[in-house]
C-alpha cells in the first residue's frame, strides 16, 4: 500500500513538473516576442475590487528595458537606469534610480520579463477560446502578492490581462487593449523633456 501511495505521489509530481515546464516554454516565447519588438504600445485599465475602489486608465510605451507610462494623474519615464515621475497635480518631477522590485510594481510587463526569478508558472484551463491563462505563484513567502493570473491571446502571443491577488485576497485587474508590437519608438520617448514642463519643481532623489 505504501508503495502504491508513493507511486501515485510520484506520478502527480511528474504531471505538475511537465505542466510547469510547458508553461515556462510558452511564456518564454511571449517574453521573447515583446522583448525583441522594435517598440510596443498599448492602452490599459487598472481596476481594483469593490473594497479598494481603484480605477485608472492609461497608455504604455516600451522598448527593451525602457518604458513610459501615462495616466491622468501621473506620467513616468524610464530609460533603463533613471526614472522620472511627474505628478500633474503637484507640478513636481521626482528623479530616482529604481530597484528591480520597484519597476515590477510599476510596470507589469517587467514582472513577466523576470517571472522565472520570482515565480513558478502553471497553465490553467482557459475560460475563453483563443486565450491561455497561467498562474504565477511567488517562490518567496515575504511578498504582498499571493498569485498572479496572466492571460495571453494565442493569436498574437501578447498579454491581455494581469489579475493580481494579494495576501489579503484583494484583487486588482490590469486589462491590456490596443496592443501593437510593430512600433518604432525613439529613445527620447523614455526620458523627461524639461522643455515641455517649464516651471515644474524637480526633486532629485538619487
Amino acid at each position: 500500500m505504501k508503495k502504491v501511495c508513493l507511486l501515485v505521489l510520484f506520478t502527480f509530481s511528474c504531471i505538475a513538473l511537465v505542466a510547469q515546464n510547458s508553461a515556462d516554454a510558452y511564456l518564454d516565447k511571449v517574453v521573447a516576442q515583446f522583448r525583441n519588438a522594435p517598440g510596443v504600445s498599448a492602452s490599459f485599465t487598472l481596476k481594483g475590487d469593490t473594497q479598494s475602489g481603484i480605477y485608472m486608465q492609461g497608455a504604455l510605451k516600451m522598448k527593451g528595458e525602457k518604458f513610459s507610462l501615462e495616466t491622468n494623474d501621473m506620467t513616468t519615464w524610464y530609460d533603463g537606469k533613471t526614472m522620472w515621475s511627474y505628478a500633474a497635480s503637484m507640478q513636481e518631477v521626482n528623479i530616482t534610480e529604481p530597484t528591480r522590485q520597484e519597476l515590477v510594481e510599476i510596470n507589469p510587463y517587467m514582472l513577466l520579463d523576470s517571472y522565472k526569478q520570482s515565480f513558478t508558472a502553471v497553465e490553467l484551463k482557459s475560460a475563453h477560446k483563443g486565450e491561455r491563462s497561467f498562474a504565477l505563484t511567488p517562490t518567496k513567502r515575504n511578498t504582498s502578492v499571493k498569485q498572479i493570473i496572466l492571460t495571453v491571446a494565442t493569436a498574437t502571443m501578447s498579454p491581455i490581462s494581469f489579475e493580481i491577488i494579494g495576501n489579503n485576497n484583494n484583487r486588482m485587474l490590469v486589462a491590456i487593449t490596443n496592443y501593437n508590437d510593430k512600433n518604432v519608438i525613439p529613445d527620447t520617448a523614455f526620458t523627461f523633456d524639461a522643455a515641455k514642463y517649464k516651471g515644474v519643481t524637480i526633486v532629485d532623489l538619487r
